[in-house]
């Protein structure tokens, strides 16, 4: 159900004046609208600062296991075949790790990839042996 914008005053308003999907959409629900204001609260609190510098510390972990460069927690594992992926996935859930199959057509064809979501909560040792894992299931898709 929706989402917010938080920016500069004019830019807001301009939001509100001209953005289609805005005008002719109705208002979050009031639960909904303090749910984002108490995300927004605890963001800008120590504790979420805290929470960011470990979400950050989490990802690195996990780009260093896989060797990747992610933009953000959401780190794509990309395989191409559809039936590969879901089988990768569901390696990983006999593992333990619930890592979801993306495929077309959320992804173009040929695309297929597993979407890790790494998260503050994470303990190093699990990233580390959902890396290992990864790499052990591709290593076998590869022979």
């Amino acid at each position: 159900s929706g989402g917010y914008i938080c920016g500069p005053r004019n830019m807001i308003e301009w939001l509100i004046n001209r953005a289609r999907s805005f005008i002719f959409s109705t208002a979050p629900p009031p639960a909904l609208a303090a749910a984002a204001n108490a995300a927004v609260d605890f963001l800008s609190s120590p504790e979420g600062e805290k929470r960011r510098r470990l979400l950050w510390r989490n990802i690195d972990i996990l780009a260093e296991e896989l060797q990747v460069r992610p933009a953000s927690a959401i780190v794509p594992w990309i395989i191409g075949d559809e039936q590969a992926t879901l089988a990768a996935a569901r390696s990983l859930q006999d593992e333990g790790f619930f890592v979801p199959a993306i495929r077309y057509p959320t992804v173009a064809k040929g695309s297929a990839r597993l979407r890790v979501t790494v998260s503050a909560a994470h303990e190093e040792a699990e990233l580390r042996s959902l890396g290992a894992a990864i790499k052990r299931i591709a290593k076998k898709k590869l022979r």
